[in-house]
């Protein structure tokens, strides 16, 4: 926050020096293109260096509008006046009227700083004006995708583009609903889902392109607080909980302002609530209040206790670390306690689960409203998805196995498939 402040005072310093000379450079004695980009220079200062919250502020904007707008009418092709003139009605909230600014731009030709503008601005149309899962917001972020990969075209070592990327891509999951489904541990082809490439763009973002070492003025970004507090966002999302504590705290690291407190403290409860039910440490884990648990599991005495013929059944600890390792297995599991905790903000389901040899673990639903995974029934875990989380935070290691099930064909629910129970992925971070 003080490097905003100084940065601001800064500009203001700057723009007092423009001011003094701008009024002669911007008379009628001058060529049309000099005295626009005069209006332009003064117009970009005023815009970077006011705080709309202010009464001086706003003053401020409404003389930077006009600066640009005249620079623009003076000299059409300049680009920048355009590109600076849509980021004030953006910051303004005309975002109708910000496109129409880049788009004039881009009737002349590619521009890598629009082209990331209009991938940056199509998200936000996406979240404000389009209702969730519409075609209209399918569009939207199909349109930033468009425009993030062209400014990347432009410029390889851009991370600022390689950042839109990995934005879109993560926008792109959570429009598209379940059918996006990721698995954190196939080995295969990790870049065939949308998060996977979005973590791909973001490491590109950081470096400075595929071949960048993200040493400083190589094009990375890896000063950027958003793009570690977006990338851990997805780390959180794919339960790769170590990464997602280690991305939020260089976030903090770069802006304490950002809402990165809220993050940890989620990934921090579910990591206690999964390893503690995991260790069996609880009521609800003394052999008593277990052993009806197991034994309803005994059998095919029991309804929903059958599984697929297609499929042939293992335990939890026969299952192994990976997805496409357990294809055509299925495990039996009861709930012993709903592990959700409130700080996962909707994020998703966590429950520790046991089979019928009284071994726990941790399960992660995803895609499915709550209530769906009935405590009461036997659950069918069909071609588990498996990981051994190892984390470590404020001293506290976390050690446990996890299922993670993101669709509904991932689970049978008393030996039915959740039909009529589907929710769309929930994102925690409120900035697309």
């Amino acid at each position: 926050m003080k490097a905003a402040a100084d940065a601001k005072a800064s500009l203001k310093v700057l723009l007092n020096d423009v001011v003094a000379v701008a009024n002669d450079l911007e008379g009628p004695n001058h060529p049309a293109t000099h005295r626009a980009r005069a209006l332009f220079t003064r117009g970009r200062l005023q815009e970077a260096a006011a705080d709309p919250s202010t009464d001086e502020g706003a003053a401020m904007l409404t003389a930077a509008e006009e600066a640009l707008k005249k620079a623009a009418k003076l000299d059409p092709a300049l680009d920048g006046a355009w590109n600076c003139l849509g980021q004030l009605f953006w910051k303004k909230g005309n975002l109708e009227g910000a496109k129409n600014c880049y788009r004039a731009v881009l009737a002349r030709g590619p521009n890598k700083k629009t082209h990331q503008a209009m991938s940056m601005l199509s998200r936000a149309l996406a979240k404000s004006k389009a209702k969730p899962g519409s075609e209209e917001q399918k569009q939207l972020v199909a349109e930033s995708m468009d425009h993030a990969k062209e400014a990347v075209k432009l410029d390889v070592a851009d991370g600022a583009s390689w950042y839109a990327v990995g934005m879109a891509y993560m926008a792109a999951f959570f429009a598209d609903g379940a059918s996006g489904a990721f698995y954190t541990l196939v080995p295969i082809r990790p870049h065939a889902t949308k998060l996977a490439q979005s973590l791909k763009a973001y490491q590109n973002a950081e470096k400075g392109g595929p071949s960048g070492d993200g040493r400083a003025g190589g094009g990375g970004i890896g000063d950027s607080p958003d793009l570690h507090f977006n990338r851990a966002i997805v780390h959180r999302y794919v339960e790769e909980y170590g990464a997602a504590l280690e991305g939020f705290r260089r976030a903090a690291a770069l802006d304490p302002a950002l809402p990165w407190r809220a993050e940890v403290d989620a990934v921090a409860a579910a990591l206690t609530r999964l390893d503690d039910g995991c260790r069996g440490a609880g009521p609800m884990f003394k052999p008593k209040r277990l052993a009806p648990i197991v034994k309803a599991l005994e059998g095919t005495g029991h309804a929903g206790n059958e599984i697929p013929r297609e499929y042939a059944e293992a335990s939890l600890k026969a299952l192994r670390e990976g997805a496409k390792e357990n294809e055509g297995s299925a495990t039996n599991v009861r709930v012993v306690v709903d592990a959700t905790s409130s700080e996962a903000g909707g994020l998703n389901l966590h429950y520790v689960v046991v089979d019928r040899e009284g071994t726990l673990c941790a399960m992660s639903v995803y895609g499915l409203e709550d209530g769906a995974v009935r405590h009461s029934s036997t659950l069918t875990l069909l071609s588990p998805c498996v990981r051994d989380v190892d984390a470590t935070f404020e001293g506290r290691r976390f050690t446990f196995r996890l299922i993670r099930v993101d669709l509904p064909k991932q689970i049978l629910v008393g030996g039915a498939m959740p039909v009529g129970r589907i929710a769309r992925p929930r994102l925690a971070s409120t900035n697309l």
